[in-house]
């Protein structure tokens, strides 16, 4: 029955529009090799604690995003900037409060680009849109909101450092929203769009690549991300696979029972492929401990700040925080 079932997750057609971007503001300056110019640097003062990835508190924090420097400001210092959809979509979600969240007002934007549902986040804004609301279609370069320095932070964003936090992400689980009450009960009401549930990719990256190559397939690209480790899970549907059949891996026999998944996933927590593994693949030590982790870029994932796994004299472990990964990775109500 399972074969049956991967075999028509496979053939469901599956919207392709081709990726059809802009940069979210005016700042172009990443494009013409300016990253003085285009990244907004924290409070410590470096360029790179604008950008992605472990560029915060020395390398031990992650930054999910990329800080676009203002251009425009009137005569009292305060930002101008509009903030532009990058591309055609929808309004998932739209947080008009900044005191909820260290975000400050945002916005989330749900797009299919080659067939993969992707998320983009435009954050610290000081506007949003007239009746901008979720549900919404927007068009590329549509004008959804004015770049700020809005948050919660103890740490308060000063008026001199106000730009756009911006991300590209991929959607963990659309369950989230059952999930995470469950373990949070003063959970902000953001439904399945807090950023526990948000996992990027590399904005500054993919708009240098999109830029070379005009036609750049998102799905391919996502594949083509450095894996940081696997993890094999239990072979039940779980809501990743419907989501993303891009990704799926079938076995290489047509009547094979997986018995397993093995999920690669970025050192930053996103899964790009999912091989569907048989009984011949897997120990049953291994069947017996699942989730458990399967391999490791050791050089990479000493040098992460996600903390997604932990090693010992035994060896490399799932941590807390990547038991709870795939916990809400594989959740199903």
């Amino acid at each position: 029955m399972k074969s049956v079932w991967f075999a028509l997750l496979w053939l469901l057609p599956v919207a392709a529009w081709p990726v059809d971007i802009c940069l979210p503001t005016g700042n172009d300056a990443l494009l013409r090799g300016d990253n003085a110019g285009f990244f907004q640097p924290t409070v410590e003062g470096s360029i790179e604690s604008g950008m992605f990835g472990c560029v915060r508190n020395s390398g031990h924090r992650l930054h999910k995003g990329i800080d676009i420097k203002c251009l425009q400001r009137d005569r009292r210092g305060e930002p101008l900037d509009p903030i532009h959809a990058v591309a055609d979509g929808t309004v998932a979600f739209v947080n008009a409060k900044p005191g909820l969240s260290n975000y400050g007002r945002y916005i989330v934007l749900e797009h299919r680009w080659d067939g993969v549902p992707v998320h983009t986040l435009y954050a610290h804004l000081s506007a949003i849109a007239d009746g901008l609301a979720a549900g919404q279609s927007v068009r590329k370069s549509q004008v959804i909101g004015t770049l700020g320095h809005t948050s919660n932070t103890r740490e308060r964003i000063t008026t001199d450092r106000a730009h756009l936090h911006f991300e590209i992400d991929l959607l963990l689980n659309p369950n989230f929203y059952v999930w995470y009450p469950k373990h949070d009960p003063q959970a902000p009401p953001f439904g399945n769009f807090n950023g526990k549930n948000l996992f990027g990719l590399d904005p500054a990256a993919f708009f240098r690549e999109f830029a070379n190559n005009r036609k750049l397939n998102f799905a391919d690209y996502v594949a083509r991300q450095h894996v940081g480790f696997t993890v094999l899970v239990s072979a039940r549907q779980f809501p990743w696979l419907q989501l993303h059949p891009e990704q799926t891996c079938l076995p290489a026999q047509a009547n094979a029972i997986p018995v397993a998944y093995e999920i690669a996933v970025t050192p930053f927590g996103v899964p790009v492929t999912v091989w569907a593994r048989t009984a011949a693949e897997v120990s049953p030590e291994q069947l017996r401990r699942l989730p458990v982790l399967n391999r490791v870029d050791e050089a990479e994932m000493t040098q992460a700040c996600h903390h997604f796994l932990e090693r010992s004299r035994a060896g490399w472990h799932l941590s807390t925080a990547g038991r709870e990964w795939v916990t809400l990775l594989t959740y199903g109500p």
